[in-house]
């Protein structure tokens, strides 16, 4: 809100210096931003919060300086009758959704001279942010800026019947606004009619129809009260935000009506030579009773930890223009102005109170507490695995909690229908996330375009699913993500790009830190946004507790990723159980093992998963480990087959094995092979 000094000194005597004035503002909450000279003006750009729209106007900015100085506030002047000598513009106003609006208030001149403002008015519009139009449009902005309520002005002869209907709009119905955009509207969106149809979307901006031209002559003055939250919805439905929709869907002023009517006359006679053709109508069907709120002293003082005489309690709330009443000692009830629209707690009486006591007079104290607390089970988990992961060259992230119906659509998951959010901020929030991975893959995109080609990311945090009895379930749920080259690549070690093994062998490493019961990486059928030919599901005590893999290479595309992603997500929550087993401590071996390797070649269709489970299957209690040594492909091998070898460690934990008995060790693991999977000797 910009503010002109020499504007606001019309209501108020300031003798003080803009510096002095920022300050003052700026201690009692309403940050000064900055003073800029405007035509050897000084205006202040003051920030003013969602909860104070009656310091949307220079009498709510007055009303602050009045109450810090103890001054009085000069009311403007305004028309004093606002009734015809004669009735020569005959209208009707009629509400008929009075949950949308519960009061409109009409006047009608005639004798109007369209022409500019003069040249003082547009100077302090301009100074304020507003561009001048024509005497009419100007004054009713000057109006809106000076009492904070929005005013709106209709060509009364452009308007069918003389009639105003206020009402909601029927669905779809389209209307076009003053800024030459034909709109298409809902049901819940309250319409100003005339007697042929819209006129003007209530609170948030007229209609094309019946703006006042060069050639106008007669005008009626609409000065209403809308219900904040309607108003609020319709403007962020159109995307159309106005001067007049920022003030109404913050709180105007229901009793500010009449005042800004009186005022807005009385301009129109002084500069545009208007006289009241059809009386002030005032329709009021319901009144709405101020907010009362009972305070006490006691309460007062134990939220601001300080000491408040009952005096300067009654005299800072009587300044502010609330109304407090004793009910006993060091107790009130405060009936509160109409335009603050903010107060509706004790706690927001007792805000006023501090603001003027001074924040920089409370004490700063840390409260009491008798437990320090202590950390949830989980807890101690989560920070292992943030170790673990960290030693292995991984870096934490913390993204949203939300998603959007994008990242929806690419990471589906299996419950079903996404958890939406009843009221979002934006359409990148429509959603409580199902996956972490939509969140990883942003992040590795954000590193891509900053040049971090080599990325290893990771998170854990929670994830929101619906759970079989239709309710929402948290679930703690841990994902990694890594692109790119080896990190601290150097020539002794130039580092592969990373790819599916790496990704598994991390997740390996991971369990191993962790202590995790016996865990398998098998192949599975993967989601749709993983590739078919690299992933895998983490099998945990026959359950399974993640998927692994490259990102689909459409996603990569789509993503606009240069260089492929590997991706793993894990439901931490299920893996809890089955970390830190016990530690089991076994003596060292007192006699040598026997290493053999084994070259065959096989279908490519085989597995080593399924080699190494069925050679394990043979029981040989002696193989002490198994390990895939080399995956060959070339010449010397056939079309449809792929060359491995196989390293077995053979050992007696009770004598030196001889070499007949790990012959026939071996013997009977190349049997196994050739005839269950067709294997050949190299």
């Amino acid at each position: 809100m910009k503010i002109s000094i020499e504007w606001l000194r019309e209501y108020l005597d300031l003798p003080e210096s803009p510096e002095q004035l920022r300050l003052s503002l700026t201690m009692a909450g309403h940050v000064v931003e900055s003073i800029a000279d405007i035509d050897g003006v000084p205006v202040l750009e003051l920030e003013i919060t969602a909860n104070r729209p009656d310091c949307l106007s220079y009498l709510g900015v007055a009303r602050e300086l009045a109450a810090l100085y103890g001054r009085k506030v000069r009311a403007p002047g305004t028309a004093k009758a606002l009734q015809a000598r004669e009735e020569r513009a005959a209208y009707h106003i009629e509400i008929r959704d009075r949950d949308l609006c519960p009061r409109y208030v009409g006047l009608v001149l005639d004798g109007i001279r369209i022409g500019p403002s003069p040249d003082w008015m547009q100077r302090r519009l301009t100074a304020s942010g507003m561009r001048p139009v024509n005497n009419i449009v100007d004054i009713t902005n000057y109006v809106l800026l000076e009492c904070g309520h929005p005013l709106h002005a209709f060509d009364f002869d452009k308007l069918h019947e003389g009639r105003i209907v206020v009402g909601r709009a029927r669905q779809g119905q389209r209307m076009e606004t003053l800024d030459g955009v034909e709109r298409e509207l809902d049901g819940e969106m309250l319409l100003i009619n005339d007697g042929a149809g819209p006129v003007a979307i209530a609170g948030v901006m007229g209609g094309r129809d019946s703006e006042i031209s060069d050639t106008t002559t007669r005008v009626l003055l609409e000065c209403a009260y809308f219900r904040p939250a309607s108003i609020r919805r319709t403007a962020k439905k159109l995307g159309l935000s106005t001067e007049a929709s920022y003030r109404f869907e913050r709180g105007a002023d229901w009793n500010g009506t009449l005042a800004a009517i009186a005022r807005t006359c009385y301009w129109i006679r002084q500069l545009a030579g208007g006289r009241i053709a059809g009386s002030l109508q005032d329709v009021y069907p319901e009144a709405i009773a101020p907010v009362q709120i009972d305070l006490r002293r006691d309460r007062a003082e134990a939220l601001l930890g300080v000491g408040l005489a009952p005096e300067f309690i009654e005299s800072t709330l009587k300044s502010l223009q609330f109304k407090p009443v004793r009910k006993g000692k060091d107790q009130w009830r405060v009936q509160c102005p109409t335009f603050r629209a903010d107060v509706e707690l004790e706690a927001d009486l007792i805000e006023e109170i501090a603001r003027f006591y001074g924040y920089q007079r409370i004490p700063s104290t840390i409260p009491a507490c008798k437990s320090a607390g202590q950390s949830a089970p989980v807890h101690s988990l989560e920070q292992a695995a943030r170790h673990a992961l960290r030693g292995l060259g991984f870096s934490e992230i913390m993204s949203l909690s939300f998603a959007s119906l994008q990242d929806q659509q690419r990471f589906p998951t299996p419950e079903g229908q996404p958890l939406e959010i009843r009221n979002p901020l934006t359409e990148e929030t429509q959603f409580l996330r199902t996956s972490l991975v939509p969140g990883l893959v942003k992040t590795v995109k954000g590193n891509f375009n900053h040049d971090q080609n080599s990325v290893r990311l990771f998170e854990i945090a929670k994830v929101f699913r619906r759970g079989a009895d239709g309710a929402v379930a948290e679930r703690n749920t841990l994902a990694m993500a890594g692109s790119g080259g080896g990190i601290g690549q150097n020539w002794l070690d130039p580092g592969a790009e990373y790819d599916f093994y790496r990704l598994k062998g991390a997740i390996r490493a991971l369990l191993a830190a962790l202590r995790c019961a016996p865990a398998e990486i098998v192949p599975a059928a993967p989601p749709s946004w993983l590739n078919e030919a690299f992933s895998a599901a983490l099998m945990v005590d026959g359950k399974c507790l993640g998927i692994l893999g490259g990102l689909h290479p459409s996603l990569i595309e789509e993503y606009k990723l240069k260089q492929a992603l590997y991706v793993a997500e894990i439901d931490f929550q299920g893996l809890c159980p089955h970390l830190f087993s016990p530690i089991q401590f076994k003596p060292l071996a007192r006699f040598p093992g026997v290493e053999r390797d084994l070259s065959i070649t096989v279908s490519r269709e085989v597995s080593y998963g399924a080699l190494r489970q069925a050679i394990l299957g043979l029981g040989i209690r002696e193989l002490s480990s198994l390990e895939l040594t080399d995956v060959y492909e070339g010449n010397q091998i056939p079309a449809g087959r792929v060359g491995m070898t196989l390293r077995f460690t053979f050992l007696d934990p009770e004598g030196t094995l001889v070499v007949d008995r790990v012959q026939r060790f071996s013997d009977n693991i190349v049997h196994l092979l050739r005839d269950s999977f067709g294997a050949e000797l190299r």
